[in-house]
């Protein structure tokens, strides 16, 4: 609180106790930034003294849109908490790290050579294994936010091939995932890997060629709306923003290029494709970006390239033979959303081959809830959090449903109206949002 705040506050409200007075402080911080004027502005607006009067008063001005529809619970009040030091780095940067951490069987990959290539002033340090190393190193927003500082060279034992972590009760796409590192150098303001990785740097296995000639996996895919398996990367790290430095899409390709009943795909929001297009395409590996409307983008995907980059791309890996694919995750709802995501659409369907695209998903902003305060600290300028986020069962925010269903109902409709043959799906929704939705009307 500023002084001035304080002193009106507990003249007002002298009786609140710690708990009364955090809901309602953040309640005030999130109405003052939301309307651009002053918590002392809003606070004196209050006539109310009554603690339970005072926060539906307030409920109601910052939810004006949900308040009604679900109980109190729904509502995320944690105590407003900043620190200016946490800010995110949003300006643009090669990736060049300062430290190379590897562990000894890396150092015999060609991996290893590439990067003391192209990092030959960086300081290289040999590790047992990332496990020993992160025991005296706590991990921190701030080391978060320094994490393209740190490139670790790791044996990958264990999670290289898994099923989706789909939530509980949500309709699971049949995803499989392939994970080729942790880590990415973009600053997405709601990147859930800023609340989830736990290492300050970024992660890349020395050894998928290990698991490549592996056929058990194969088998072990899920099935997709299409009938095909569907194996893919870029859950906890960009696809192919270092595939100049690792190379892994050239034995990806290789591996995958006549399993002809397995989609592969490459998710991505880079435009690193010179090795893609070095292979050659094949009809089964799917060239994938993650977009949003362009406004969306330039407020919220620090870093990455802008929209008209990554369509240009998908462009010229259809046209090279590969299948492409669009992500609409996550679609954020603002006062002039329709407009900007229905120009994406047009945008896509005006740039891409129609008949390359194999699916199209959309899914709605989500994040745990405690994601909220590091996306406060991370980037305090951003104007994600001011839409109606709610606490849902799962522990995480969203919109309530009815924007979910207007949300989906809009593209659904306006992808239909290209006479797309392309699958579309939600990602991370119940079975009744999907019925809603009318996707499959």
């Amino acid at each position: 609180m500023t002084d001035k705040l304080d002193k009106v506050f507990t003249a007002r409200f002298p009786k609140f106790g710690v708990n009364k007075t955090r809901e309602t402080m953040r309640l005030i911080s999130e109405i003052s930034k939301r309307e651009g004027v002053t918590p002392v502005a809003v606070l004196e607006s209050v006539t109310e003294k009554d603690y339970s009067v005072v926060k539906e008063v307030l409920l109601r001005r910052r939810y004006p849109s949900s308040f009604g529809k679900v109980p109190l619970s729904s509502f995320y009040l944690p105590k407003h908490e900043t620190d200016p030091a946490l800010k995110a780095n949003i300006l643009p940067e090669p990736f060049s790290p300062k430290n190379i951490y590897f562990q000894k069987k890396a150092a015999q990959t060609g991996l290893f050579d590439r990067v003391k290539t192209l990092f030959p002033k960086a300081n290289y340090t040999e590790i047992a294994s990332l496990k020993e190393f992160m025991k005296e190193l706590p991990f921190s927003v701030s080391g978060y936010n320094r994490r393209c500082e740190n490139l670790f060279l790791t044996e990958e034992k264990y999670d290289f091939f898994k099923k989706c972590p789909c939530t509980s009760k949500v309709v699971n796409c049949g995803y499989s995932i392939i994970n080729l590192g942790m880590g990415c150098p973009y600053e997405c303001s709601y990147c859930f890997l800023q609340g989830y990785q736990n290492v300050p740097g970024i992660i890349i296995p020395f050894n998928i060629e290990e698991y490549l000639k592996d056929e058990r996996m194969l088998p072990l895919a899920g099935s997709f709306v299409s009938g095909s398996k569907r194996i893919g990367s870029g859950e906890f790290t960009d696809s192919l923003v270092f595939d100049d430095i690792t190379g892994f899409s050239k034995p990806i390709i290789s591996f995958f290029r006549n399993r002809t009943d397995v989609l592969f795909e490459f998710k991505t929001k880079s435009i690193n494709i010179k090795n893609l297009l070095g292979c050659g395409g094949a009809a089964n590996i799917v060239a994938a970006w993650s977009v949003n409307s362009r406004k969306m983008a330039q407020e919220n995907e620090f870093k990455a390239p802008d929209i008209e980059a990554r369509l240009k791309a998908a462009k010229e890996c259809a046209l090279a033979g590969f299948s492409t694919a669009f992500h609409f995750d996550p679609i954020i709802f603002y006062d002039d959303w329709k407009s900007g995501y229905g120009e994406t659409i047009d945008m896509i369907f005006d740039t891409v081959p129609a008949e390359s695209i194999k699916w199209i998903s959309l899914g709605a902003l989500r994040m745990p809830a405690a994601q909220k305060i590091i996306i406060e600290n991370r980037f305090p300028d951003s104007k994600l959090l001011d839409g109606e986020l709610l606490l849902g069962k799962d522990y995480k925010l969203r919109y309530h449903e009815d924007i979910r269903n207007e949300m989906f109902g809009f593209m659904a409709e306006r992808i239909k109206s290209k006479k797309s043959k392309a699958a579309v799906y939600l990602c991370m929704e119940e079975a009744e949002i999907w019925k809603n939705s009318g996707i499959f009307q």
